[in-house]
């Protein structure tokens, strides 16, 4: 489990907050320094830190999925 208030780095905390927001469609404010992330959750939110930051090129194909 991780808190927010757990992440030292501002800009990757307003990112992760940014993202819970998008993805629960509930306003930034919504979540206390003292909402906790499980592990599986957490890393789905880096997930998608990466891919808005890196976005992928239509041309390349994942043959993962």
């Amino acid at each position: 489990m991780i808190r927010i208030r757990h992440i030292l780095d501002p800009d990757l905390k307003r990112k992760v907050i940014d993202v819970l927001s998008e993805q629960r469609g509930l306003p930034s404010t919504a979540f206390p320094e003292w909402f906790e992330l499980d592990d599986a959750d957490y890393v789905d939110v880096l997930n998608a830190i990466k891919e808005r930051d890196n976005p992928r090129p239509d041309d390349e194909h994942d043959f993962r999925e």
